[in-house]
């Protein structure tokens, strides 16, 4: 029964690598506010409401704008509040002038840096027109880290000029080079409105080896019934694809979808008479990824962490396993491991508790301690790794007591420290997390209580303030904690070991 549960658990494990790693994409010109629309009622009033609701239901991960005025940005930011927005103004770099603008969800992607380059002869300055363009054009870029995953890619988003061909030419000259430059190894999206099907030439010069892979090209899976441009004519066809989203090579593509969005309204002539309407003179363009190297991670639980160190390790007494509360431990309070030999730290930052039962073996098992002590589970409420049920997360922590009783190493299972905000997750309100915190704790103590050779070590009940948040005095932020909280668990676990 034993050698099940310990199965089933790494069958869990296995599961939980395999979440969360896809990521959307989105690209859509939603065309700029342009007063005469409205006499054909496709005005930015009547359409704005819509697209809002597009981009929401989609929840794309990143996506990819063009032709957004500063009247335009300021309302999509009223109404989405998940997403931040990067970008300026082509006229000025700062307001003036149509956006290229690129969305992302903010608890998904952080955005380690970004800019804007110009694309003319003269990149860097500001609101400079290049070759034959009627009109400065601009490529916004990012480089972000993916929170689920932590590995790096960039995006790009530009809208190329409508008349002129050089500049088209030029401009897809000027970004492949850019791209190479910035990105390096790393792996890149370039979404944009590029005034170029797949017909034309300069097509060609963006697909051509070393240069971008057209998503479309990469998944049979897809629905393209139409062009990416329909003129506010919901009739119009034609298989002219002028926006694009392009990858380089290392991207899986799951999925990729022209979206034929439209909506009704009522045309006045009765309640019955409803009139259809294109939300912009463009569809958007969405497609699903994945990058190989996370379908098949080198080192998903971090092995290699405490690699080296494993090979040096005498007379282990006592292991502590856990994430950056454990971690933190050796760096604010190192005196705790330093007086006390034999003990040993193997916390590691933004863990849940599927990668440490994963390296529970290299970490705690082959060092045959007399004892664990397993502090985890606040990063699997806080979804470092996606969504986690709150039975899986005490599951996995029980595997890993499993395994160290099968060993012969007696486990001290702690409480989730008090915390009542995830300052980077915002998806956890603070319900969420004192009630998840709570149920756990409560399923750990009953679990030990029951469970012959298992402790509880309860640090929750002297740390917490009476909204179960953790103490100002003890706290780094809400959820770490400073020295004076360090040493506050030091007394706890130090009269629990003792026993």
């Amino acid at each position: 029964m034993k050698r099940l549960l310990i199965t089933y658990s790494l069958f869990l494990v296995t599961l939980v690598a395999g979440a969360q790693r896809t990521f959307t994409v989105g690209q859509y010109n939603i065309r700029y506010d342009e007063p005469n629309d409205a006499k054909k009622g496709n005005g930015w009033e009547q359409r704005a409401q819509h697209i809002r609701n597009l981009i929401y239901y989609e929840w794309w991960d990143l996506v990819g704008l063009q032709e957004v005025l500063n009247n335009q940005l300021e309302e999509l930011k009223a109404g989405l509040n998940e997403y931040e927005f990067i970008g300026v103004g082509r006229d000025d770099g700062k307001k003036k002038g149509e956006y290229a603008p690129i969305l992302y969800k903010k608890s998904r992607m952080r955005c380690l840096k970004s800019g804007t380059f110009w694309l003319s002869e003269t990149p860097d300055k500001v609101g400079s027109i290049g070759w034959d363009a009627a009109a400065p054009r601009i490529c916004t870029w990012a480089q972000f880290e993916d929170k689920n995953t932590k590995w790096k890619f960039w995006m790009f988003n530009l809208h190329m000029d409508h008349i002129g061909t050089q500049a088209r030419r030029e401009s897809a000259k000027l970004v492949i080079a850019k791209v190479k430059e910035m990105c390096g190894e790393e792996p890149y999206i370039l979404t944009g409105d590029f005034n170029v099907d797949q017909h034309n030439e300069i097509y060609g010069i963006l697909t051509a080896p070393g240069a971008f892979i057209d998503a479309i090209n990469k998944t049979n899976r897809k629905i393209v019934t139409n062009g990416t441009t329909n003129g506010f004519d919901a009739n119009k066809y034609s298989d002219s694809r002028i926006d694009h989203i392009f990858i380089s090579e290392r991207f899986y593509v799951y999925k990729y979808g022209i979206l034929p969005y439209a909506y009704w309204s009522e045309t006045g002539k009765g309640k019955q008479s409803h009139q259809i309407h294109m939300a912009s003179d463009h569809f958007p363009v969405t497609t699903t990824l994945e990058l190989p190297r996370l379908r098949s991670p080198e080192d998903w639980a971090n092995y290699r962490r405490y690699a080296k160190d494993n090979t040096t390790v005498k007379d282990a007494k006592v292991v502590f396993m856990g994430n950056s509360i454990t971690e933190g431990w050796k760096h604010h309070y190192p005196e705790f491991f330093e007086k006390n030999p034999g003990y040993i730290c193997r916390g590691i930052s933004g863990q849940v508790t599927a990668q440490m039962l994963a390296r529970f073996r290299p970490d705690v098992i082959n060092h045959k301690p007399e004892k664990v002590v397993i502090l985890a589970g606040t990063n699997d409420i806080a979804m470092n790794q996606g969504f986690v049920a709150l039975e899986h997360i005490f599951g996995n922590i029980v595997s890993m007591a499993e395994l160290a009783l099968a060993n012969g190493i007696k486990p001290y299972l702690c409480s989730i420290l008090p915390g009542d905000r995830y300052s980077w997750s915002w998806e956890i309100d603070r319900e969420r997390a004192i009630s998840s915190i709570a149920t756990i704790n409560k399923w750990l103590r009953e679990y030990a209580e029951k469970t012959e050779g298992v402790e509880y070590v309860d640090y929750f009940t002297p740390m917490a303030d009476e909204n179960s948040a953790m103490k100002k005095e003890y706290q780094q932020d809400p959820i770490h904690p400073n020295k004076a909280g360090y040493i506050v668990m030091e007394k706890i676990i130090q009269k629990a070991l003792n026993k």
